[in-house]
């Protein structure tokens, strides 16, 4: 999840481009929405030239101009997409973005909490405090007994190097389940 907006400072671009560049490396499929600005056309144009898989949400009108997409699935409205975007991934990254980037992080990390939904992992990309504020509000929250511990909901990280000891885990983790289920 990013920003996808032209008028997005060239940092958070920049920084948002650096994670993806990392991300890409380890042949994730790329599951995103359909906007063909900013940092998510940044993140797309890293994904094809990398050769990921990319898995791509939106309304059919956003859907006709994407033409890097592998995989099209067409939604009526944002609330849909959210919902695609959540049920295609297994890790959902969150870099810098709007509030449409917020909107969506507030909303998997409710579902989260709401089904203990432990086989999503949410990661939070906190570069330069980004998301402080963010953060700081949900600790408040939890203090004050009007949600649980969000920090069991999801990872935050600020380096590119925390992230991929964090992706390293999640790795494991999966393989893990992977090889458990295979056993079964």
């Amino acid at each position: 999840m990013c920003g996808s907006r032209d008028t997005a400072s060239l940092g958070s671009r920049l920084h948002n481009s650096e994670v993806a560049r990392e991300v890409v490396k380890r042949g994730y499929t790329i599951v995103m929405g359909a906007g063909e600005t900013g940092s998510m056309r940044d993140v797309k144009e890293i994904a094809k030239e990398n050769g990921n898989m990319l898995l791509v949400v939106g309304r059919e009108e956003e859907l006709n101009r994407s033409s890097c997409a592998d995989i099209k699935i067409s939604v009526l409205s944002t609330f849909e997409r959210a919902l695609e975007l959540y049920n295609n991934s297994d890790t959902i990254l969150f870099l810098d973005g709007g509030t449409g980037t917020l909107s969506e992080f507030i909303s998997f990390l409710n579902n989260k909490i709401e089904l203990n939904d432990l086989n999503k992992e949410l990661i939070l990309y906190n570069k330069d405090g980004v998301y402080n504020r963010i953060i700081k509000d949900l600790e408040r929250r939890y203090r004050e007994g009007l949600t649980g511990d969000v920090h069991t909901y999801f990872r935050e990280v600020s380096s590119i190097n925390e992230l991929r000891s964090c992706l390293d885990e999640i790795e494991h983790k999966f393989t893990i389940e992977f090889e458990r289920r295979k056993v079964k």
